[in-house]
């Protein structure tokens, strides 16, 4: 006599499937906040080490970082070229020497179109521009734009966190010149760009002043350059304007804006004297973004942040009290 085999009905098995796919869909968010925690702290390590190479550069120069470190700067030679020493990329600064600028491009193909990982974090989506890699991490300048003037331009009476007229507070990196001399790159207006600044210049210390904030790679497109931190205008960010505000806009001059997105508001209407160039802080993590400090320290920024504060936080000499929350 054949004995009876039991066997899983299809009723049976539908209901097993059902519960595998409850506990898939109850884990898959604990398994996407562990990714992502991770990601954020990779991030930050990334965040940390190029802290420490403006502190080592500081060192080395008794200077941070210029922010724009070909004379005029337009448009190639930023802060990366002489970055590289300090995070381990000194054959590719050897490749970059001398006289890095947009009219060479070509015999340092190689640089512009290798990936740092030190610059690339590892939430954003890596992009490019062509064949030229975009990147992750820009430096301060200032709460205002990358012309480091008053907003609007020559106003009076106003602070370094108001509206109205938001005064320009002063910088741990050099951008642009003088915003009325946009026109031409060698004017005399442009003699600060790409100033230097030393630690004792931050006289609203170094532990209350940002050093380097994320933004986003930008998501494709002929002629986005927002990520291009080969480039002068995209190497900077600004605190006039909240980070990862949706009614935050990018504004770059030129063909700097690719296609409509709602994580990349951008226009390349600027008015050199009511919104000039800039871009914002943003990233892709929950409720925030990671900046670094000028003292080297690396903390989480949270979206609602307000505004005056985002603002103090990015001047180096504003002289104001309120704290980074």
């Amino acid at each position: 006599m054949r004995a009876h085999r039991s066997a899983f009905t299809l009723i049976e098995l539908l209901v097993v499937i059902a519960i595998i796919a409850i506990l898939i869909g109850l884990l898959l968010p604990a398994v996407q906040k562990v990714r992502e925690a991770a990601a954020r702290m990779s991030c930050q390590n990334n965040m940390k080490q190029l802290s420490l190479a403006n502190m080592n550069y500081e060192s080395t120069y008794q200077k941070f970082l210029p922010g724009v470190s070909q004379p005029g700067g337009c448009c190639a030679g930023t802060w990366i070229v002489p970055a590289m020493p300090f995070i381990e990329q000194q054959s590719l600064y050897a490749l970059a020497q001398p006289n890095f600028g947009v009219a060479n491009y070509g015999s340092n193909a190689t640089v512009v179109q290798t990936r740092l990982k030190t610059l690339t974090c590892p939430s954003d989506t890596p992009g490019l521009v062509g064949s030229n890699t975009l990147h992750s991490y820009v430096l301060n300048a200032g709460n205002t734009s990358l012309y480091q003037q008053n907003i609007p331009n020559g106003c009076t009476g106003g602070t370094t966190i108001g509206t109205g007229c938001t005064t320009f507070g002063g910088a741990p990196f050099g951008f642009y010149g003088d915003p009325s001399n946009v026109a031409n790159n060698n004017d005399a207006g442009y003699a600060q760009t790409g100033k230097q600044y030393t630690i004792a210049s931050i006289s609203d210390g170094t532990s209350n002043t940002l050093a380097i904030a994320e933004i986003l790679q930008a998501p494709g497109g002929s002629g986005d350059y927002r990520g291009f931190l080969w480039w002068g205008g995209s190497a900077g960010f600004t605190t006039f304007q909240l980070p990862n505000s949706s009614s935050s806009t990018d504004v770059i001059t030129g063909a700097g804006c690719g296609p409509g997105n709602a994580l990349y508001p951008c226009t390349t209407t600027s008015d050199v004297n009511a919104l000039p160039r800039q871009l914002v802080a943003r990233s892709r993590h929950t409720g925030g973004i990671n900046v670094a400090l000028c003292d080297g320290s690396v903390r989480f920024v949270s979206n609602s942040i307000d505004l005056p504060t985002w603002r103090a936080a990015g001047s180096s000499q504003g002289g104001e009290t309120l704290p980074l929350q």
